[in-house]
């Protein structure tokens, strides 16, 4: 046995499991071949001598684990213990982190913790028996559900089933009752999979059953068997199932050692030892580096399943951080515009501030300067994101997706694009108000500014930085965690969690596992620790638990934006909320301030206009008033829509997650680009003579002479 040499006709003594798990060490056995085999782990210091020298029966071979784990034996030329999933009941008592989720039931609840964990998916499984198995009804042709089919205008039929299908004497063929119709199977399993295909309505899809139920095949099963002739020429087993009835509903795996039930076929689990139930069945996905299957309506669904995640990552939906060409060209156009602008004014106001004498001019300018700032930030992130795009991740983003989403750069850029938008909205704000003011106080002497006022305005733009710095830093801070974590990241070794997994997945594991858990909201603290001590941690073993990576406030989307969508759900709603009504307000102000300054405005044009016959003055206060219009359309179009979208996806009407990225990278930001154009005419002044010189030379080019004859005739 396990010596590779074949000496059963069906191989069994070769295929045993035992044979799979051998030292590195070997021996003369007492039995069997003459020379050095390996020692097989299953006889080690197990009562029985194996091995010439006894070798297999001393006590210095190594072990790994304490308590209920000590039976995992290594090999005596190298020690390299392993953690292992601790079962709560159940031998052996442990399974191996190699063997975990794998569909088999070893100990304890180990398939309702891996079902819990791994986004479970009711399986289209509904087959009813009837007449002493010999019929099948499926899908709507269940009884109480036959009625459906008038509103499909979808019949059932009768199609009968026997494999082989031949003259078996003493068998009667199984009456399958299903639709009339050709279908995809991908969201069907088991038996309702089976019969489908087999009776050659499913679309695309082959009957997986292949290998005959000869008799002399699964020797080791079915004592009750009954053997029965083909054809008149071979023997098959059959079986009494109930009263008079005999049939075969048995798979035979490819091995032909094992036999299976119909209900264990294409049922995502390995039920063969040599994986033959699965082999022929096209409602699976096999992920890419493990043996792991998933259904085929799981692929491309935006979460990940495969723990290589190849069901997310692959030719058909392979993810970026920025989807579309136009969004990536988006991002990098007004990233520059608002880079180049801000920057002009930024330098004018540097420039301007040093000469300015009075108090007004100096908060106007310093304002002017912040919101500069902040825009520029806004624009810097705009370019960091675009280039973590397209330049650095390209096309292996979607295999770095989670890595990103917890890493320290997501939340750095995170906290520069916040502090940069509240920065830039809380100096308009100030700005608007600064104005309204002077145009309230027209007729006033603007006073010269002195130290003590120098002071007190810095002290007034220090507080206004902080306060946006304060928003921006507050979610990330780590006595906050439990309020803004959005999920964790735990090693792969462990295979209970795919991707990354959040508190309410995390403790319906817990609850599995345990058995009953605290109705109470768990901190991370004492969750992540909980799923440590589900795992061994004896002697010098890594603790797989120690270093947990964590998708902090910034990471819940690739573009580490503020997380402004949130549900009802969500812990840190009222801090998102509470910051959307803070911009909300902001907003409204800067409107209604600068509709005022209008209606002032106006009217002194028209006072000096009928009294004076000014012209200059009344041209001056016109284009004022078209770029306060500009500025209210441009604050309205931008915070409006999407604090509305905010609302809706709050409330779940709407699930506006796929258009973060738009608003992230283009509604949002576009302010950045428009500000410096409407705040201050520099940027205007320094681009007027540069598009006036392309204006000429387009305008004096042969080209535009010739379309512009062409129009003419």
């Amino acid at each position: 046995m396990c010596d590779n040499v074949n000496d059963c006709v069906d191989k069994a003594d070769e295929r045993s499991l035992a044979c799979m798990s051998t030292t590195k060490a070997t021996c003369k056995r007492l039995l069997g071949r003459k020379g050095e085999l390996p020692i097989l782990i299953s006889w080690l210091r197990d009562g029985v001598r194996d091995c010439v020298s006894g070798a297999d029966e001393t006590r210095d071979w190594p072990t790994c684990g304490v308590a209920k784990t000590t039976t995992l034996y290594v090999s005596s030329k190298e020690v390299k213990c392993r953690n292992v999933f601790v079962c709560m009941t159940g031998d052996p008592g442990y399974v191996e982190l190699e063997q975990l989720c794998d569909g088999i039931e070893t100990c304890g609840n180990e398939n309702k913790i891996c079902s819990v964990s791994n986004r479970p998916q009711s399986l289209s499984i509904s087959v009813r028996t009837t007449d002493n198995g010999l019929t099948k009804s499926l899908s709507h042709c269940l009884p109480g559900l036959n009625n459906l089919d008038l509103l499909r205008n979808i019949s059932c039929v009768t199609k009968q089933h026997l494999f082989p299908d031949e003259n078996i004497f003493g068998v009667t063929k199984t009456s399958v009752i299903l639709p009339d119709e050709r279908v995809i199977c991908d969201h069907m399993f088991g038996e309702q999979y089976l019969y489908t295909s087999c009776t050659g309505r499913c679309i695309g899809a082959t009957c997986p059953l292949t290998a005959v139920p000869r008799w002399e095949v699964c020797p080791n099963q079915y004592p009750n068997r009954i053997g029965t002739i083909v054809n008149n020429e071979y023997l098959i087993f059959v079986t009494k199932s109930y009263g008079t009835v005999y049939s075969n509903t048995y798979f035979v795996c490819d091995d032909q050692i094992e036999c299976i039930d119909y209900s264990k076929v294409c049922d995502l689990v390995y039920n063969c030892n040599d994986k033959s139930d699965e082999a022929n069945c096209s409602n699976h996905f096999k992920c890419n580096s493990s043996n792991k299957l998933i259904p085929k309506t799981k692929i491309c669904d935006g979460h990940i399943d495969c723990f290589d995640f190849s069901d997310e990552c692959n030719e058909q939906c392979s993810q970026e951080i920025l989807k579309g060409y136009w969004l990536k060209g988006l991002s990098w156009l007004i990233g520059l515009l608002a880079v180049v602008a801000n920057l002009v004014i930024i330098v004018k106001c540097l420039t301007v501030l040093r000469c300015s004498k009075t108090t007004v001019a100096v908060i106007n300018r310093l304002l002017i300067l912040v919101t500069a700032l902040g825009d520029f930030l806004v624009g810097s992130y705009l370019f960091i994101i675009a280039g973590f795009d397209g330049i650095i991740f390209k096309k292996s983003y979607c295999h770095q997706q989670t890595t990103w989403i917890t890493s320290l750069e997501c939340s750095v850029i995170g906290v520069l694009s916040t502090i940069g938008s509240q920065i830039s909205l809380f100096a308009m704000t100030g700005l608007s108000i600064v104005r309204v003011h002077g145009i309230w106080n027209s007729m006033r002497i603007p006073g010269e500014v002195t130290a003590v006022k120098f002071l007190k305005i810095i002290a007034a733009i220090t507080f206004l930085v902080f306060s946006s710095a304060a928003i921006a830093v507050f979610p990330i801070m780590q006595p906050f965690e439990d309020f803004f974590v959005n999920g964790v990241k735990f090693s792969e070794e462990l295979k209970i969690f795919v991707g990354t997994s959040n508190k309410a997945t995390i403790q319906a594991v817990i609850q599995a596992y345990y058995g009953r858990s605290s109705d109470a909201r768990l901190d991370w603290k004492t969750l992540i620790k909980m799923v440590g001590n589900m795992f061994s941690r004896d002697l010098d073993y890594k603790y797989l638990t120690e270093k947990v990576d964590k998708v902090d406030f910034y990471g819940n989307d690739g573009v580490c934006l503020f997380k402004y969508f949130v549900q009802n759900d969500d812990p840190q709603k009222m801090f998102v909320w509470g910051i959307l009504t803070i911009n909300f307000v902001c907003f409204v102000f800067i409107s209604m301030s600068y509709l005022l300054i209008g209606v002032l405005s106006r009217r002194s044009s028209d006072s000096l206009a009928s009294s004076h016959n000014n012209r200059q003055i009344e041209q001056r206060n016109k284009r004022m008033n078209q770029r306060i219009a500009i500025i209210i359309a441009t604050d309205f179009l931008c915070w409006i829509p999407f604090i509305s979208i905010c609302i809706l996806h709050s409330l779940e009407v709407i699930n506006a997650t796929s258009w973060y990225s738009i608003f992230s990278m283009v509604i949002l930001p576009i302010n950045s680009v428009i500000n410096p154009l409407l705040y201050d005419d520099a940027v205007t002044k320094v681009m007027k003579a540069p598009t006036q010189a392309l204006l000429t030379r387009v305008c004096n080019s042969d080209i535009f002479r010739r379309v512009r004859s062409r129009s003419s005739n």
